[in-house]
Parts: structure tokens; sequence; C-alpha cells
């Protein structure tokens, strides 16, 4: 008989009758741990609620992958296998605990349970169970994991207390180690590989690509961000449709991966490293989090529950018609701006739909008019008097006056080094005593800052809370062009744990600007990974994906990768002027405009570019896309995002597609509503066989063409089976809508 510790929701905790063993979960997911004298701690089962599948521990004992979780104390790894005693255990709660149903409170493991609707909200109740354990007399490690109700998904942490001094490093929070995959297979999405513009000389592209490989022995690693080399999140599963898991790391740092099928089973770790943090007797520390998911189907299922997960317990609250569609003055013209310039941009971006206008890099002085050097003053952030000379605040209400929000562009971590600010030399960053100044760009000297150090904590913190407050700002979006590891010992952290309390610093800060600000919009642009990364987007609204934002078909890349770890509304991209997709030149066909627009629908919806050198037919093609955005945006947030066709395989450096099609959807199976997108290389086939997803077999649908108005009217499980046929003869593009039409005639 089992005994209910908390209840929230459907979120749970319940022990067993001697108290040796406990299990977490809700509706989907279930995990039960055993503690045993001689054994430590170790997990039972992890079990798919909905499906009734259980996976089984591999019972090892060796610290690398035995137990729950692993960590390195002075030259030692210790694992929950190792503790010498349980010290406690219990289950907390955020709201009132109410009866949990009799089927999942008593419910043995693998039962199949039918599975129960759960409302999300950024609010989402949940229940934490915390195992407090002793390490090799050394360490007192709280173990605490958390359910939601509603998501497949736990949360779990470790909270560190020092019996004695030592060094803590190289931490997994979480690590998996089970039986019952015979043949597993590993899936991930590839980081930025060290560029944010460019691209390799030859071979595949690999930014945000998706790999697939038989699980092996496999060791990967952010390299220097978090999203440098690959991103933290792996899924597994037998690549035959049927049950699997994913496991996340939320840090801003650096972490590196170990993967390993092993006898019948598969086993993987992730480590947050990049640090060694030295505690005193008595100090305590608190580890990133890891998650654990579960799904049922390919990766796109994978990505649904990631969704859901991100959606309920990760991003910040949102406005209900975000993700605003922006004008920002960047890849236009860079930071030569001026007030006349940007009121005509400005004007002309409120005619086109644009919702929020952004001043990207140069608003402030000394930056120069005439150079793309955007570090030159970075640090005074005084509005400059000579783009300016009505003042930013009065630019500001001329942007609010359009009936759009203002929005503008900091880097503070980083300053001039030739240029007087309200920074203090001491607060800059010093790798064994060298100053940190990034070399890029070529003709600037700049320093980083310790975020580390508790005053520029304070002193980023007022001066953005000012800028904010004086231009009324709406949008805040963060840079950060450099990284480095601070090694002084005077700033609030430790020689060998800069990086760790640089990220936490950024945190740290951005959390309370969204207190002073609730409705304030902060957008990471290269904060924590090159990008972004799952613990920048538990402070951030929204991130940019990548600065290579030209051809269209790169674009839509980036987007089929990253949306499987990122709800497509977080997804920034931007309409660019470029030489390969003119939006200047009379003779661009209309098709190929459209496509331009489409390849940015299914994220969140921007333009850089000078609009008044724009066609009439560009200006309208893109106008007429983002008043369509404008009614999906709903859709979009709250609809399953399906990946039609794999993502392509384009080689550099011409990135040319070879005849591949690309589809993506959206689909509210609820509302019966739904939009495709697809694309057809200029080499490509006229037509393309798709078969949609996600639809009530027994229910018509009727599917409709935007540009030709054909409609189609076939029942769900037509239209998933055998597919339709989308005919490009003559058009690079297609948006078609779904509508359900109720039951299917017999």
């Amino acid at each position: 008989m089992t005994q209910l510790l908390a209840a929230c929701g459907a979120a749970f905790v319940v022990a067993d009758a001697d108290h040796s063993q406990w299990s977490i979960g809700n509706d989907h997911i279930r995990k039960t741990l055993a503690w045993r004298e001689g054994e430590g701690l170790f997990l039972e089962t992890l079990e798919h609620v909905a499906t009734g599948h259980l996976w089984r521990a591999q019972r090892r004992t060796d610290a690398q992958t035995g137990g729950e979780f692993s960590l390195r104390w002075n030259d030692a790894i210790l694992s929950a296998r190792q503790a010498v005693t349980l010290l406690g255990v219990r289950a907390e709660t955020d709201a009132p605990s109410g009866r949990l149903p009799d089927d999942l409170l008593h419910a043995e493991p693998g039962r199949q349970l039918a599975p129960r609707p759960s409302p999300l909200s950024s609010s989402a109740s949940s229940v934490t169970l915390r195992i407090d354990l002793r390490l090799a007399d050394a360490l007192e490690v709280a173990l605490c994991i958390r359910a939601r109700s509603g998501v497949a998904v736990l949360e779990q942490w470790l909270e560190v207390t020092a019996l004695r001094a030592g060094v803590l490093s190289r931490v997994a929070p979480l690590t998996i180690s089970i039986d019952g995959m015979a043949a597993p297979m590993l899936h991930w999405v590839r980081g930025l590989q060290n560029h944010g513009m460019g691209m390799p000389a030859s071979g595949p592209y690999p930014a945000f690509q998706v790999r697939h490989e038989p699980l092996g022995a496999v060791k990967l690693e952010s390299g220097l961000r978090s999203t440098w080399h690959e991103i933290a999140w792996f899924a597994l599963d037998e690549d035959n449709g049927g049950d699997g898991l994913f496991v996340g790391l939320s840090y801003s740092g650096r972490w590196s991966a170990d993967a390993r099928a092993m006898a019948g089973g598969a086993s993987l770790n992730l480590f947050s490293d990049g640090y060694a943090t030295p505690l005193d007797a008595g100090q305590r520390w608190v580890s990133p989090v890891s998650f654990l998911g579960v799904y049922h189907g390919d990766l796109d299922a994978a990505a649904h529950v990631q969704h859901a997960y991100m959606r309920a317990a990760v991003m910040p609250p949102r406005p209900d018609d975000f993700p605003w569609v922006q004008y920002n003055t960047w890849f236009a013209h860079l930071v030569d701006i001026d007030e006349t310039i940007l009121r005509r941009e400005a004007e002309l971006a409120a005619q086109l739909g644009a919702e929020v206008f952004v001043i990207d890099a140069g608003w402030w002085a000394p930056s120069r008019r005439t150079s793309d050097n955007f570090t030159t003053g970075l640090g005074v952030w005084r509005p400059s008097a000579e783009k300016f000379p009505d003042g930013l605040a009065a630019f500001g209400d001329f942007v609010h006056s359009l009936g759009m929000k203002f929005g503008i562009w900091v880097e503070p971590e980083r300053v001039d080094l030739r240029q007087e600010g309200s920074w203090r030399i001491d607060w800059l960053a010093r790798h064994h005593d060298a100053i940190i100044s990034p070399p890029w760009p070529p003709d600037t000297v700049s320093g980083w800052l310790c975020f580390g150090h508790p005053d520029v904590q304070a002193w980023a913190i007022d001066w953005i809370s000012r800028l904010v407050s004086d231009v009324k700002a709406d949008w805040l979006k963060w840079d950060s062009n450099w990284w480095g590891v601070c090694t002084c010992t005077h700033h609030g952290h430790n020689a060998t744990d800069g990086e760790f309390c640089q990220v936490q610093g950024v945190h740290s800060v951005m959390a309370e600007l969204r207190r002073r600000f609730p409705h304030l919009i902060i957008e990471n642009c290269a904060g924590g990974g090159v990008r972004s990364d799952f613990a920048m987007l538990a402070h951030t609204h929204i991130t940019w994906l990548h600065d290579a934002s030209t051809p269209s078909r790169r674009v839509r890349f980036h987007l089929a990768g990253a949306t499987y770890l990122f709800p497509p509304e977080l997804c920034n991209t931007w309409v660019v002027d470029a030489d390969d997709e003119p939006l200047t030149d009379p003779t661009t066909l209309r098709a190929d405009l459209d496509a331009i627009a489409r390849s940015r629908m299914f994220g969140a919806f921007g333009v850089s570019a000078r609009l008044p050198e724009w066609t009439n037919a560009a200006f309208a093609a893109v106008q007429t896309t983002i008043a369509r955005y404008k009614t999906l945006r709903p859709l979009l947030k709250r609809g399953r995002f399906y990946h039609l066709l794999p993502q392509p395989d384009p080689y550099c450096t011409d990135l040319a597609l070879h005849g591949q099609w690309e589809a993506y959807a959206v689909i509210d199976a609820a509302a019966g509503e739904g939009a495709i997108w697809v694309f057809r290389p200029a080499d490509g086939d006229a037509a393309q066989r798709l078969h949609l997803r996600g639809l009530q077999p027994a229910h018509s649908y009727m599917l409709t063409d935007v540009d030709t108005q054909h409609a189609l009217q076939e029942p769900g499980a037509r239209l998933m089976e055998e597919g339709f046929v989308a005919d490009l003869s003559g058009r690079t593009s297609a948006l078609l809508l779904l509508a359900a039409q109720g039951k299917a005639q017999a």
C-alpha cells in the first residue's frame, strides 16, 4: 500500500509502506527511486504512464554511470549509489494538496492508464520530492525532483553542502542508466558550430542540423559557449515509433555529455563543466537543473512534449498577441543611423504591419555615423545627441505615436576601454591577470565585465533600468559578443568558478529587470550560448536564432532544427535584403517574394531592411504575409509543430537543396485548425505528395491554398495515410490552411 506524501493537480509524490521507495510523477510520467543499505539510492523504474511503457534501471555500481546523479569532489567521482546514509525524505507542494485519483495513487508500475487532459499555464502546479543523502562523509546532497501537472517532464537538481572543505566540479544533476533498449538511437540538434555569420568552406551545413545515430559511445560537448558546438538536449529511442525519452540541461555555461549503449540498455550523462567550486565546511551550492521527458512516436512527438514543458514551466509570461512583428535597424543600417533615417523607416514599418520598432547597436555617443564598428562607446550608454538631436526618448514617443512598441539594443557585458563610463577598471574580467579583451572587431579595444561581481550586477541593473524608464522601452535586446572566464578572486567568486558565477550574475540581472518592468520584453541575442540555451530562455521572452539570415532556405534550415527544441514563437527570424533574394529588384517574381516572406512565418516574424528601397511588389508581398501571420499567431502558440519532410541536407557553400522539398505544419487537433507551409526549390519537381499528421481520423477537413483558393476536402485518415499532392508548378512556396468540417461521411 502506498502513502500519499504530496499532490498538486495531477502531480504527486507517494511512498511505499516502509518508506524505502518513492514515486514522483503525474498522469504522463512516473519515476520510482529506491534506497537500500549498501546499495545507496538508485532508479527502480521510469514509466510513460499514458502507454504503460516501463524502463528499468541497469544495476551498475560504477560512479560514472550508476545512480541518479554524478559529481566530482576533489579527485573522486561520486554518485547516488555511493551514498552512505539516508538522512531524510520530504515532499513539498506549491499549492494546496488535493486527493489524487485512485488509479494513479495505487497504480502498479507498468499498468497502462487512460491519459487525462491537463490545462497548461505558466503557473502550472508542481510537487517536489527531496531526498537528503550523505556521501563519503564529505558531502550532504539533497536530490530534488519536481513534477508538474500536464507535462511529461520531470526536473531534477542537487543542493550540495560540504561537511569539510573541498572542490566541487563536473556535476551531472541527472544520470540515465536503463535497460530495455536493444538498439538505441540517439537524436540531437547541433549548435551554431563556432560561427555567427559564416559557414564552413565545404561539407554539410551544420548549424541547427538534426542528427540521428545508432548509440555507441558518444562524447559531445558545448565548446566555448553553451551552444557553440552542440545543444544540451538528447533523445533516446529505438527508432521504431515506440516510446522514447529525452534529457536536457538548463545551463548557460560549458557542458559535456557521455552517451553509451550498454548490454541491452543505454546510459546518458549531462555534465555542467567549466568550473571547479571550492566549498568551505557548511557552504551550500545549488546545481543547474536537468530535465527528463518521455514521449511516444518519432522526434516530432518528443518536440511536442518539449514544447509543452517550455510553455508551461520555463518561458516567462508573454502578452496574448506575442510574438510581435518586429522591425530592427541592424541589417538595414548597421550603426549608420540618425533620427531622420529612422523616422522614415518607422513610418514605413508601421504601414508594413510591424508592432515593435527596435533600434539596434549605434544609438549612443560616441558611436560614429559612418562606422560599422558597434563596439565604439560600449559602456558609456549615453544617447547620441548627433544622431538623435531631439533626444532618444522623443524618438521613442514618435514610434509609440505610430502605434508601435519601442525597443532598444544593449551589450551589458562588454565595454570600450578607450572611453570613460560609469564602470570601473577593477570590474573587468581577467584571466591569469590579463584583461579579457576580445580581438573583434579588430580596430577596437574592448573589455569583458565580470558579472560574477555583485557591483557589476548592481551597475547593470541601475543603468539599464534608467534607460528603459527614460526612453519608455517595451523591448530590450540583450547581446553578448564574446566569452571569457574570469579568474579574479576579489569579484565575489573563486579563481576556478568564474564562468558559473558569470552566467548566474547575468540571470540575476535579467530577473531583477523583469521584476522592475513586468511588461518589458527581453530578447536574448547572444547571452549564455552563442545564441540561446534553456537557462537563458527562463529569463527572456524570445531568442535570436542566427545572424546568417539569408538566403531563405538557410533560415528555414535553422527553424527546422531549432523547432525540435524551442516552441516556434521563440525563434526570431527576419526578412533581410540580400543579393541573391533582392527585394529592391522589380524583376523578382511575386512567387519568390512570397517564399522569402513565408520562410519567416513559422517562427517569430521580423524585418531588417531598407524599406524605402523596396519595390511596391515586395512591400505588398511582405505586408500581406504579415497580416496573415497575425491571424495565424494564436495557432502557432497553441498548436503542435510537425516536420512533414526530413530536414534537407544543403552543402556549403552555395547551400543548394538539389531538388529537396520542405514542408512544415502547425496543427491544433482540438480546434480543428492548421497551417501548412510548403517550399519547392527552383530545381525541384513540380509536385510532391505530403502526409499530414495530428488530425482526427474520423473528421473531414478542408485544405485551402491561399494563393489559388483551390480547396480539397478529405477525411483526416486519408490525409494522414494517403496524403495529398501539393502542386507548385510555377511557384516556390505555398501556404495551405486547414479547417475541420465535422465528422466525415461513412
